[in-house]
């Protein structure tokens, strides 16, 4: 407690009790104030370090699934290349036990998807001589005129213009004149965007449609399943010639009429050969494109599809059977964690 009195002059003073008392005072509020500050830093390094290890932890969560997907990715492709071997042995046994081929044999069949660790396989066969061989429109540079009219009426049963043959043909043939109204060259494609150039050389993949002249996706999308690119002249198979290949056998012929050869077929598991199939009463008095067919496929197409995890892999493979063995001729491989 401080305590004032009169000096000799009469002067008021303070005690140097209550000065000392003062002073303590105000060394209280600084020592408050210096520790409310204190408490402040170490708040924020606290929260420094919880974003910074929040931070951490997430990077380290990303990484660990992006190892996941890869390695599901990995495994995905090695189920996928099981799936490619387990059709190879297939066809390799098919060729062994049968002559001819036809929709009733087990490669034809859609196995239900196997269970694998982790996740599902499943795969099929596709007969790709039972599809319309593109560059069977040119032979020997020229155009082939029983499979450019394969060509047109394939064209119109699938609903396309049957004008933009012509620019198929020109994509494949080695010059740069047009071949008819609908065809496109050079000129073409260069004042497009972005532009590019006719290819002038054979389709390597039917994927290539989406850059000729006249196709849009809804065409290349109802064209696909009836058609193929093969690095050879290759001949239809009456047998596993889907219905809309059938009706391309005589000119105006119905679909109708095509179902009925189809349910035909498939009693008789198959023709053992061409001749055998123009027998049928349907072909009397009718003209049917000569040549170009056949009961034995040689080309196939494999289509593996592997779910694991988060993961999706599919791999598509071109087979090429020969005198009894089955080799692998191209591979496309598709996949990842987004895949749909």
């Amino acid at each position: 407690m401080s305590a004032a009195y009169l000096s000799e002059d009469g002067t008021a003073c303070q005690s140097k009790a209550g000065a000392s008392g003062g002073g303590r005072a105000i060394r209280g509020k600084a020592g408050a104030s210096g520790r409310g500050a204190a408490l402040l830093t170490a708040l924020l390094i606290v929260a420094v370090a919880t974003a910074l290890a929040t931070t951490l932890l997430s990077a380290q969560h990303l990484e660990i699934r992006a190892s996941g997907n890869l390695l599901d990715r990995d495994q995905g492709m090695q189920f996928a290349l099981g799936g490619e071997a387990w059709a190879m042995g297939i066809l390799n046994r098919d060729a062994a036990e049968s002559q001819y081929d036809h929709l009733n044999e087990i490669w034809a069949a859609t196995p239900p998807p196997v269970p694998v660790t982790g996740g599902t396989a499943s795969g099929r066969i596709f007969d790709l001589n039972g599809r319309f061989n593109l560059n069977n429109l040119l032979l020997d540079g020229k155009q082939s005129p029983n499979d450019w009219a394969r060509f047109e009426r394939l064209l119109k049963v699938v609903g396309i213009e049957p004008r933009v043959a012509f620019a198929v043909m020109d994509w494949i043939d080695p010059d740069n004149l047009v071949s008819g109204p609908g065809g496109a060259e050079e000129e073409t494609y260069i004042g497009r965007k972005p532009p590019h150039r006719s290819a002038n050389r054979f389709f390597i993949s039917t994927s290539e449609l989406r850059l000729v002249a006249g196709f849009n996706d809804e065409a290349v999308n109802r064209l696909l399943p009836f058609v193929t690119a093969l690095p050879e002249r290759t001949e239809l198979n009456v047998n596993t010639a889907p219905v809309e290949l059938l009706m391309t056998l005589v000119e105006n012929m119905t679909r109708t009429d095509a179902q009925l050869l189809d349910d035909k077929r498939r009693q008789e598991s198959g023709y053992k050969s061409v001749g055998a199939f123009l027998e049928v009463p349907f072909f009397k008095g009718k003209t049917v494109l000569s040549g170009g067919w056949t009961v034995q496929s040689r080309y196939f197409l494999v289509e593996s599809d592997v779910k694991l995890g988060r993961s999706r892999t599919f791999l598509s493979s071109l087979l090429l059977r020969s005198n009894g063995s089955t080799q692998v001729l191209r591979r496309l491989r598709e996949g990842g964690a987004n895949r749909g």
